[in-house]
């Protein structure tokens, strides 16, 4: 068994897996921290399992009594939920527990490495693919990191009140935080780059960004960089190798990153466009852009139905919702807001803009 406490955005987690290629994507992932010692805030196992599941939930979560069905693949106790089968991640089963007083909240996570089909069809494709199997099962980690790790803390946050997840990048300008969000592939994680080494940029995150209705934090995880990326932003700042590889021939790099929050200076949707075009958003358009945003990207839409689901059992989360519109729009109150189209192949256009999208903002707080 092999066990590691992470500590991220002030909630300290203890994981625990017998699956020692998991074990050590965790440590890349997050290296040897300062954590606090005592006991955790979080506690989660994780266990993998090749093929199918047994029917029910003993088979699945032995030793979690839960004898309330709420569906098909839902089963509820006073303060617990055994999920089945997760939905958007079919090959995930969780089950949490707010455990005993004074404890650590407790979750379990299984993964059920299967390639799709059940008997002999599932044999068959396992011969086929056998040279590709370790690459397939590789893949999966990464999802199951996100279930494991960044979604039980951001479950943490919201039931503090502490903060909610964008899916955005964030940069600090001068003490001031510019928020980039739009869908996958908007160019997001491009123009966050582009500003590090300058002396007065610092990257909070290039993907997943969390905010309290006053300040943003960066939610890192490593920087996926292709060639052409890794070699122009080496030149500027340390890179180290995460040393794995992940799809479209990007390689995983930790950088250098501010670990604690900042004032909104800006916030901006990205887009791809024929030119590049700055267009002024009211703040309420902004934040319910935002909203879409978080549930188109499945990064956060899979967290939004796992809290969904914990909520049925935790009452107290049922709030959550109303805490996330109502802390975004309180985010955004005051802060000039923008729909920028950047032209394909000239980011620098865009950075020129952006940087001075925040200039203002910062001279008006001083």
């Amino acid at each position: 068994m092999h066990s590691r406490r992470i500590a991220l955005c002030g909630v300290t987690v203890d994981v625990e897996t017998e699956h020692a290629e998991f074990a050590r994507y965790l440590g890349a992932q997050f290296p040897a921290s300062d954590a606090p010692s005592g006991a955790p805030d979080i506690a989660v196992r994780v266990r993998w399992t090749e093929g199918r599941p047994g029917p029910g939930p003993a088979a699945v979560f032995p030793g979690w009594a839960a004898e309330t069905r709420i569906d098909r693949h839902l089963y509820a106790a006073p303060g617990r939920l055994l999920c089945l089968r997760v939905d958007d991640a079919p090959q995930i089963a969780i089950a949490s527990d707010v455990g005993a007083a004074g404890g650590p909240r407790r979750f379990e996570i299984r993964f059920h490495f299967s390639l799709g089909a059940g008997g002999w069809r599932e044999a068959l494709k396992r011969a086929l693919r056998w040279r590709r199997l370790p690459a397939l099962r590789r893949g999966r980690l990464s999802t199951l990191t996100y279930y494991a790790v960044y979604y039980p803390i951001w479950w943490q946050l919201e039931a503090r009140g502490s903060a909610h997840p964008l899916h955005a990048a964030g940069v600090a300008l001068g003490g001031r935080g510019l928020l980039l969000a739009g869908l996958p592939g908007c160019g997001k994680s491009t123009l966050a780059t582009l500003f590090l080494g300058a002396p007065d940029a610092e990257l909070l995150a290039d993907n997943l960004v969390l905010h309290d209705g006053s300040q943003i934090h960066g939610c890192f995880e490593p920087l996926l960089l292709d060639a052409a990326s890794r070699a122009a932003l080496a030149a500027r700042v340390p890179l180290e190798p995460v040393g794995r590889r992940h799809q479209y021939a990007r390689d995983a790099f930790h950088a250098p990153h501010r670990t604690g929050g900042v004032p909104l200076g800006a916030a901006v949707i990205l887009a791809r466009g024929r030119e590049t075009r700055l267009e002024r958003l009211t703040s309420s358009e902004c934040a319910r852009m935002l909203l879409a945003i978080n549930e188109a990207a499945k990064e956060v839409r899979r967290y939004h139905i796992l809290a969904a689901t914990l909520a049925l059992v935790e009452r107290d989360a049922l709030g959550h919702l109303e805490q996330r519109i109502a802390d975004l729009d309180r985010l955004l109150a005051g802060v000039p807001c923008y729909w920028l189209e950047v032209r394909e192949g000239a980011p620098a256009e865009a950075t020129a803009i952006l940087r001075s999208l925040v200039v203002p903002a910062k001279e008006a707080a001083s």
